[in-house]
């Protein structure tokens, strides 16, 4: 995408004719109008973007609905958007997520969702209301861009913005980072994205690994998910998931009620064998968690499923051939035993025998070197960067 200007058809009154930029204004989102314009605005401005894959509308507008999204209810949002003359230019949402706060930040808020035209100017303006918001509530330290929670898209697209995102992963166009880095933030960490075939070759010492862990694994056993067993199989999920990742920074353990909405929409889509559990003597140890990814389905949709979108949609899903690897976990008490390893070859070689021809690995963490080593052995190469900022909230 090219930051010049949004297609203004949809959105301009007629009679309005005038060569010279007319006045900035940014309000909030207050009621039905300019929720719908919040939640249209990207598909105006991506509209001639071949990488950007437009999201179910309806999805879109589920979102905000507490009604819909239990990680809505709770946490503090407040949106807005920006106008010149009666043209949308760009939108931002202020989020306050208590929980993150408390464990990682003290008095930390975040910027989401975040919009914008060429415009500078509005993408400052924008970015000073969130601030300005958070501001009210207390806040001192702003972070960004996180959708919502750490849970949801994190951070900007910096590098690969040549090819298409993969499902539930941020894109945006280059301009960004720089609006966002003229607005006075800084960086604070990378995650990267690593793509991944099977027939590209991996290093020696993984086979040499294998074969030591293996033989060292006595009562391991590595299992698919049981899609007949759905409800169980989604609690032991959500148990894994919460042990696995409470010590990683800016992770904040899902409720039940989060979890289960979010394996709910996964389950139309999801392929059992790429769901991969490890268990030792009964007790689930660890889990890999690789899903298709269903963008390659979406991108001819425009983001509707009506009239025929579901049909094209359906068909789509039989002809994807890419997947993202999402999660790889494990307990605290059964790291460095080498189950991290077994999972991720199995899942891989399910995803083989599925005939997967591509996954992206994402995200990893720019500072953790142990799992991008071993990424990088399995013939991993890196292929994207997002970019997390923040920003001293002055008083």
């Amino acid at each position: 995408m090219v930051c010049t200007s949004i297609s203004r058809r949809p959105w301009r009154r007629r009679g309005i004719n005038s060569s010279h930029p007319p006045g900035l204004r940014v309000y909030p989102v207050a009621d039905r109008e300019s929720h719908r314009q919040f939640c249209d605005l990207p598909y105006h401005l991506y509209q001639a973007d071949p990488c950007w894959v437009p999201p179910l509308r309806a999805e879109e507008r589920g979102r905000w609905s507490p009604a819909h999204n239990a990680s809505l209810r709770r946490r503090w949002c407040r949106r807005f958007l920006a106008r010149r003359g009666d043209v949308v230019v760009g939108r931002v949402a202020a989020i306050i997520d208590e929980e993150f706060a408390r464990r990682w930040s003290p008095g930390a808020g975040f910027f989401g969702f975040f919009e914008c035209a060429g415009d500078g100017e509005a993408a400052r303006a924008l970015l000073d209301a969130a601030e300005d918001a958070l501001r009210r509530e207390g806040r001192q330290h702003l972070l960004g861009p996180v959708n919502l929670s750490t849970h949801d898209e994190v951070g900007l697209l910096v590098e690969g913005h040549d090819s298409r995102p993969m499902l539930l992963s941020p894109y945006n166009p280059p301009c960004y980072e720089r609006f966002v880095l003229d607005s006075g933030f800084t960086p604070l960490c990378d995650y990267h994205a690593y793509d991944w075939s099977p027939d590209r070759p991996h290093a020696p010492s993984v086979d040499r690994l294998l074969r030591r862990l293996a033989g060292s694994a006595s009562g391991l056993v590595l299992r698919p998910s049981q899609p007949r067993r759905w409800d169980e199989e989604t609690r032991l999920l959500f148990e894994l998931y919460n042990a696995s990742f409470a010590d990683t920074w800016g992770f904040v353990p899902l409720t039940w009620e989060e979890f289960a909405e979010r394996a709910a929409a996964f389950r139309p889509f999801y392929r059992p064998e790429l769901v991969m559990f490890a268990e030792l003597h009964g007790r689930a140890l660890g889990f890999a968690l690789v899903l298709p990814d269903v963008n390659e389905a979406l991108a001819r949709l425009g983001g509707r499923l009506w009239p025929f979108g579901w049909l094209r949609l359906l068909l789509g899903l039989r002809r994807v051939r890419a997947a993202r690897f999402l999660l790889l976990g494990v307990r605290p008490d059964a790291t460095g035993a080498g189950i991290a390893p077994l999972l991720a070859h199995a899942v891989a070689e399910a995803a083989r025998r599925l005939g997967i021809r591509r996954a992206e690995l994402s995200l990893v963490h720019g500072d953790n070197r142990r799992v991008r080593h071993v990424i990088e052995a399995f013939g991993g190469k890196r292929c994207k960067t997002y970019r997390l900022y923040e920003k001293a909230i002055a008083p």
